[in-house]
């Protein structure tokens, strides 16, 4: 449960433990980042079995009997982790000339978990309860099934994103989701990549006037929401004009839906 939805908005850190804090960029901080970049990390840390059938599915794995945590340890954290550890493997001076350095180092989770990179923890068991956890032995910081889940929540309110919760009904459902998932990746691959945040920018710059710059100093919080008040504003004032000029009837519909300072 988000603690404060009003301290989101400001844009204030979010606090998981003493050692884990969940940050919030600027539009500007993510543009510089790298929008493709920063968005792949805050997807492939929120994923589920769901979001990655087919790649499951070919390393041997059901995505459906796979829990969140466990396909975290395993494969997400591998996925939003620096290969600093691979880089620094590399002894051979004509091995270094032709690998990225910079993307290598390129820590994904930068922008989003406060001073943690994920290819500084290892796998651990605690022996208090048995149970597999993620452990930086330097900065003594873990992470474990709580700790993990408190992570998702926020990242995900942040970000306006749910858990996916599809479900097949039965294995032939299964396999046809498996691979039109496959399909649809596929298909996407040689697409050029299409900015998340432009039409929020240029939206709100037009419908309040404000300037680019300003949009750009915005939290990430702060312009998804203001996204979701225009759109509530929007509604509203079609619903009302409509019902003042008798083109609309307002029996039935939701009174919710006429009050724009609304909850969203």
């Amino acid at each position: 449960m988000i603690d404060n939805e009003l301290e989101m908005y400001y844009g204030d850190d979010v606090k998981i433990t003493d050692k884990i804090t969940v940050t919030q960029p600027t539009v500007m901080q993510i543009k510089n980042f790298g929008e493709k970049d920063y968005f792949n990390a805050v997807y492939n840390l929120t994923s589920v079995g769901a979001d990655l059938k087919w790649q499951l599915w070919d390393m041997g794995i059901d995505y459906t009997k796979i829990d969140d945590y466990d396909l975290f340890i395993k494969v997400i954290s591998q996925l939003v982790s620096s290969k600093k550890k691979l880089l620094n493997n590399i002894k051979d001076t004509e091995q270094v000339k032709n690998v990225d350095i910079e993307s290598l180092s390129k820590n994904p989770l930068k922008l989003i978990l406060k001073d943690i990179d994920l290819a500084d923890f290892g796998l651990y068991k605690d022996t208090r309860n048995n149970q597999v956890i993620l452990y930086n032995t330097e900065n003594d910081i873990t992470i474990n099934r709580c700790i993990y889940a408190r992570i998702t929540e926020v990242v995900r309110k942040i970000h306006g994103l749910k858990r996916n919760n599809e479900t097949p009904a039965n294995e032939r459902t299964k396999k046809d989701l498996i691979e039109d998932a496959r399909d649809e990746a596929m298909g996407k691959q040689y697409e050029d990549f299409k900015s998340v945040l432009l039409p929020y920018i240029s939206t709100i710059s037009m419908y309040s006037g404000i300037s680019r710059k300003e949009v750009g100093e915005m939290k990430i919080y702060e312009l998804l929401y203001n996204i979701k008040r225009i759109n509530k504003i929007q509604d509203a004032t079609m619903l009302l004009q409509g019902a003042y000029s008798g083109f609309a009837n307002l029996k039935g519909i939701d009174k919710s839906r006429l009050d724009f300072t609304g909850y969203i």
